[in-house]
């Protein structure tokens, strides 16, 4: 569970973000500075109070999304420009996933609403890639995966979601299955790709289908220029504090010295021991990259209220 990390980005060294991985998620930014800026202002906090209906919340331990334009020369963007199966602009219906049945429901017992928050740090639109969304398709996830399987052929030797079931899955619809937005239009939906503005904060229902949607210049010139990044974005989420187990919160605390990210979707109760394994205070040998205990309280209010208020 040792993550590897890139070499992360400096402002002031474009070799940064040239060289190695430097395109897509980047979950090496989950526990970055200006992360933590953003998780801890003031309106996103109240963004996802308002949203959850309540007060106390904990912060994911999220990423961001980064997308270099061709002009870097970055592999990873030429790897990406080579096996992509679509048009650049142009929606990838079977990218549209969901997060539906988050571990909290397992948890709970019952249906449990999870809020993800998007923030560009530039405008993004279709021009420069964004996120897309699916408008209303977190109240008919059941019929959408319905109409999304009706046109594939699966091998039921193997288990579902398995790497062998993936694999062996056959298209028998209509078309390219990247282009199949019947499952979408025949429940009246209509997929879209945002346009936001930079610094605003968007926050969905997990349950929504949504995917990064291609820009449709990737060379970045029609949009911030050649030389700067196409689209960089912020990827958070927050649950209230009432879901975490005192020693779920220890193993946030862990998590934070040892740099690891944790999603709102992770399985919960799973990477809690794998982060109890790993910490040398607990008898692991992954060396810690910082002290929680001199965070600042607002990032430890976010990671355990319950420490943060002794």
């Amino acid at each position: 569970m040792t993550q590897t990390r890139p070499i992360g980005w400096k402002r002031n060294d474009v070799t940064t973000w040239v060289e190695g991985h430097g395109d897509g998620l980047m979950t090496s930014t989950c526990h970055c500075d200006s992360m933590w800026f953003a998780r801890t202002r003031p309106g996103v906090i109240k963004g996802f109070q308002a949203a959850y209906q309540e007060e106390e919340l904990t912060a994911a331990f999220d990423r961001m999304s980064v997308n270099l334009p061709t002009a870097a020369g970055n592999e990873g963007v030429t790897k990406r420009l080579e096996t992509t199966n679509h048009a650049h602009g142009r929606l990838n219906m079977q990218e549209l996933h969901t997060h539906k049945n988050s571990f909290y429901d397992e948890r709970n017992g019952a249906p449990f609403t999870d809020f993800y928050s998007i923030i560009p740090l530039w405008n993004m639109n279709q021009g420069t890639g964004a996120t897309a969304v699916v408008p209303r398709s977190h109240k008919l996830v059941p019929e959408i995966q319905a109409l999304r399987a009706r046109h594939w052929e699966t091998d039921e030797r193997f288990g579902k979601y398995s790497r062998e079931w993936w694999a062996h899955r056959k298209w028998i619809g209509p078309g390219k299955p990247n282009e199949d937005v019947s499952q979408y239009s025949e429940l009246g939906l209509t997929p879209c790709v945002t346009n936001v503005r930079a610094g605003d904060m968007v926050i969905f229902d997990t349950a929504l289908f949504h995917s990064g949607c291609a820009a449709a210049d990737p060379t970045g010139a029609t949009g911030h220029g050649t030389d700067h990044l196409l689209r960089a974005i912020y990827i958070m989420g927050m649950t209230p504090t009432r879901l975490k187990t005192p020693r779920e919160l220890h193993a946030r605390r862990l998590a934070y010295e040892l740099d690891l990210p944790w999603y709102p979707d992770h399985n919960h109760e799973q990477i809690t021991e794998q982060v109890f394994a790993e910490h040398t205070s607990q008898g692991g040998n992954v060396q810690s990259v910082r002290d929680f205990s001199k965070a600042s309280k607002e990032i430890q209010q976010l990671i355990d209220p319950t420490f943060a208020a002794d």
